[in-house]
């Protein structure tokens, strides 16, 4: 019998989506005698909406520490310009009096102030609010508070994120690449009255391909099942230097990932009396950035065991397919998060490591470095290691003249690393001191 797969049992699985609720947020300005009240209540409205936009990007797994940062860096060249103009204007380098730097001063802190309320549109995310509540310091009248409760959209949040943090050489991030295995153990296709395992297969992986093409993040423009062609063109990629894919990258790779999925079926046992099977569902997945060939995650798929009683009315097959569905489906949202949490990576250098004395060093190292790179979107994997010598890459998103500003920052800290930072052609060095190698001893 050839196998069909209903697809009203597949794509009758749904989820519900949870309503947003006011989140609280407070802000302070700190006010002078030319600002008049609309301005200050609009500067204090701004600053409690920065709160509460920052509360609700930590709710939905994105990082608002670096999208103040980007936000920020465009607003500093912004406010570079104005300065510039604004010099010109009051003859600030031609000995200005003390009237021109006055309204030179009052001007540009107005239109910087301004400017950070309305840069980008990012107020417009927050869709309703109410102030609970809006006072002033006692010690001094010039500083403002304000308390409220606002509501934000999403979706309209979602972009405005990756339109700062991703910029705009990639404000969408790509495609999905999906590729399955799918393992049968114990069991064959004919038993399953499956002619054609293409049957099985392609109809599974249509289904997953239309719950993410419905569910997929803002940063994602296309999902599609890995090619033969594309799976020939990534493993050549794949052997190239960690260090020089980003200079490599084949075009249709570009701003992507990959999400590998593995199912087992296994029929654990047959009752030829009551013809009923028991079968174990077991799986697992990940998803890897094609540009940099890095690990983002790992999922484990949960585990199940199920008995199915045959009848003359039941297709078996169905019944498996519907419930692989299912599996790999509880694991989807978690997906989708994972790949709204994706920073970006425009840099990546090996680091070699001389004199490290144990592997507690070199990881007290590592874990510094992420700590105080996230302003970098910073990543550290190690490579290869040995007995006095190690290699590992960072993946980041900077220069790396900033990165090289990273290393001496973190020597020149009061810790408990020490090294020499070396510069090579391609290649950083970091060899710690001899006092280093005999403290960890």
């Amino acid at each position: 019998m050839k196998f069909f797969l209903s697809l009203l049992l597949i794509l009758s699985f749904s989820t519900a989506i949870a309503a947003n609720k006011f989140i609280k947020g407070r802000g302070q300005f700190v006010s002078t005698e030319d600002d008049s009240h609309g301005f200050v209540t609009k500067q204090l409205t701004h600053e409690a909406f920065r709160d509460i936009i920052s509360k609700e990007l930590k709710n939905v797994g994105l990082n608002p520490e670096l999208f103040w940062q980007k936000v920020d860096e465009e607003l500093e060249q912004r406010y570079a310009e104005i300065d510039k103009s604004l010099r010109t204007k009051y003859k600030m380098d031609d000995n200005p009096s003390s009237a021109q730097v006055r309204a030179y001063r009052r001007v540009l802190r107005y239109r910087k102030l301004k400017l950070r309320r309305t840069y980008g549109k990012i107020s417009n995310v927050v869709t309703r609010y109410v102030v609970n509540k809006v006072s002033r310091s006692q010690k001094d009248p010039n500083y403002r508070y304000i308390k409220m409760e606002g509501e934000v959209n999403r979706v309209a949040l979602n972009k405005l994120y990756y339109k700062f943090v991703r910029g705009k050489k990639s404000s969408e991030y790509g495609s999905i690449f999906l590729d399955v295995d799918f393992v049968l153990d114990n069991v064959s296709y004919s038993e399953l009255n499956i002619e054609n395992e293409n049957d099985f297969e392609d109809v599974v992986i249509k289904s997953w391909l239309d719950w993410f093409s419905k569910n997929k993040p803002a940063n994602i423009a296309n999902i599609e099942v890995l090619t033969e062609d594309n799976e020939a063109k990534l493993v050549e990629y794949m052997k190239l230097p960690s260090e020089t894919m980003l200079m490599n990258i084949p075009e249709n790779f570009v701003n992507s990932l990959l999400l590998k999925v593995e199912v087992q079926i296994s029929k654990v046992k047959f009752d030829k009396e009551l013809n009923r099977y028991d079968f174990k569902y077991e799986g697992s997945a990940f998803l890897k950035d094609l540009q940099t060939n890095l690990n983002i995650t790992t999922y484990s798929l949960a585990s199940e065991n199920k008995s199915y009683l045959v009848t003359e009315n039941i297709n078996l097959a169905n019944i498996l397919a519907n419930h692989v569905y299912k599996l790999a489906l509880g694991s989807f949202p978690e997906m989708v998060s994972s790949i709204k949490s994706l920073t970006p990576i425009t840099s990546i250098q090996r680091v070699s490591v001389e004199n490290y004395s144990n592997m507690g060093t070199l990881q007290r190292l590592l874990k510094q470095l992420k700590e105080k790179g996230i302003k970098y979107s910073l990543q550290t994997e190690i490579d290869n290691i040995s007995r006095n010598r190690a290699e590992f890459v960072l993946y980041f998103d900077g220069e790396t003249q900033e990165l090289k500003g990273l290393f001496s920052d973190l020597n020149a800290a009061k810790n408990d690393l020490s090294f020499e930072l070396i510069d090579r052609e391609n290649v950083l060095g970091i060899k710690f001191n001899q006092a280093q190698v005999i403290e960890n001893l």
